[in-house]
Formats: structure tokens, sequence, C-alpha cells
């Protein structure tokens, strides 16, 4: 199985959800917006152009993290560093969900408590916060897709046969999903389920290329990224280990497939909210460095 660095690091870091809902498109324009900002933040060094930036998008926007480049986040810790206004108590209870994802290893950074505590609010309001995030949970969800997640890689996907079986039995929760419930999203499902079990919807996603209902992933899928609720990584990679059978190349997502043609992948990336491939590999690049 060709292995993926976006989605490896998809695993370990805040995705992107937010509890209330764009329309239509609208969060691809945002997230476009937060490439654009993010570039200006990371390739420029322009910080204080950032910070205003994301000041006026949020005033237009809800806030949500992004896949790494985690944007209210990133725009509070660096508001508060340049002593810039950015809302105080109401940003940072609105932070809490967005970060409650990971919060087994968002609970270990220091800065993070001590930014809370300048403002009169101490750990255990914090972690009350995230327990009653994780209430809001779907259960059946979360357990649905734990089995779908280790049916996914049983026997490590050596038994040809058997994984088939499994994928389609994937397949069909998948549509019973999306019928149901929607995307199974990070505000549905969150990120771990007992045991440590990492939901990691994009592994299931990924088999899906291959499958014959793969025309009605593909389009359906694509409305839950314009909604919000499906990370446009997800879905890329979905689309490009389908490519792979086909030769064709849309978002170069595989670090070790040669892209042909940058410009043509690169507005492939834009149109679904996805940065540039030389402003993906500096995120990537500063992520590991931390």
């Amino acid at each position: 199985m060709i292995k993926n660095i976006f989605f490896i690091l998809t695993l370990i870091t805040l995705f992107s959800f937010d509890l209330r809902k764009f329309n239509s498109s609208d969060h691809i324009v945002y997230l476009q917006k937060v490439n654009e900002i993010d570039s200006i933040y990371r390739l420029k060094n322009d910080t204080l152009g950032a910070i205003k930036l994301y000041q006026e998008l949020f005033k237009k926007y809800p806030p949500h993290n992004s896949y790494l480049i985690n944007e209210y986040q990133t725009y509070i810790m660096l508001s508060e560093k340049y002593h810039r206004n950015f809302g105080g108590k109401e940003s940072l209870y609105k932070l809490i969900p967005l970060v409650a994802p990971n919060w087994k290893y968002n609970r270990m950074d220091k800065d993070f408590f001590k930014l809370y505590n300048r403002y009169g609010i101490d750990s255990i309001e914090v972690e009350t916060e995230v327990k009653t995030w994780k209430k809001s949970l779907n259960k059946r969800l979360i357990d649905s897709f734990a089995i779908a997640i280790k049916r996914d890689q049983e026997k490590q996907r050596s038994d040809r046969n058997l994984l088939i079986k499994n994928d389609k039995k994937n397949e069909k929760l998948l549509t019973w999903t999306f019928t149901n419930y929607g995307y199974p999203s990070l505000n549905k499902i969150g990120v771990m389920a007992d045991n440590d079990l990492v939901l990691s919807i994009g592994t299931i996603l990924i088999h899906m290329a291959s499958s014959e209902k793969y025309p009605y992933f593909r389009d359906e899928i694509m409305k839950y990224v314009k909604n919000g609720e499906c990370p446009p990584q997800e879905y890329a990679e979905m689309i490009d280990k389908h490519g792979l059978v086909h030769n064709e190349e849309f978002y170069g997502t595989f670090i070790n497939v040669p892209i042909k043609d940058s410009a043509f992948v690169n507005k492939n990336r834009k149109q679904i909210g996805m940065p540039s491939l030389k402003h993906s590999k500096k995120i990537h690049d500063e992520y590991f460095k931390r």
C-alpha cells in the first residue's frame, strides 16, 4: 500500500470542524482565504498583517481549525503574543471545542493553560467544557467506525478475498451513514474510540477508490467538502488513489508519485481549499520541526 504522509499527519494533528455548518461552497471559500492568510504569515513572515486579516475573517466566518494550519488557535496565540485584541474569554471558549478532538495531546500544552489562566479560566473549567463536547458525540457512529477501522486493517490487508469482503462492508456503512447522518465528521465521532483507536475515516475512503460505487463517493463526499464536514485532504487522497490506477493526477497527495504538472495540481488543490504544493511543504516542514 502506498504510504501517504498527508494521511499519517491527519491522525495526529488538529482536524478541522465547527459545530455550525457552512452553507453551499462557503467553506471552500473560507479555506481559500485561510490559505492566503497563512501564506502571508508563513511565507512572507508578515505576522501583524496576518493577524489583522484573521481578525477580519473571523468577523465573517465562525471559528475553525484547518488541517495543520489551526488558524483560529494560531490567530489567538499570535494576537496574545503581539498584544492584539482577539476577543478575550469569548474567543477562548470558542476555541475549546476546536482543540477538544485531540485533547489527549493538548492537555500537555502548558502555554495553552497559561493563556486560559491569564483570562480567568482555570484548567478544571476547560476540562469540563471538553467533557461536555465529548458527550455530544454520536456513540453509535463511534462504535460502528471503530469496528470498520479494525475491519479495514484485518490481516494487514494481505488476504485479497477478505480485503474485498471487508471493503464491501465498509462501503455499506459509509452509504448508510451518509444517508442517515451525513459525513462522519469530528463533531460527530471525534478522533479516538476506546483504547485510543484512531477513527481515521480517510483510511476507509482511500479504499473506496476501487469500489464499484466510486462515482457515488466522489460526488457525495464533495458535498461534505463544500459544507465543511469533510477535510479536503481526505477527499483528495481518495481521488488521487483512484487516479493512480488510471494514470491521472489531481491533487498531488502521494509524496512518492512524481507530479507531472504542478500548475494543474495547484489549480485543483485551490478549487477544494487545499494550500499549494509549495505552501503545503512549508506547513509540513514546520510541523516536523515542532
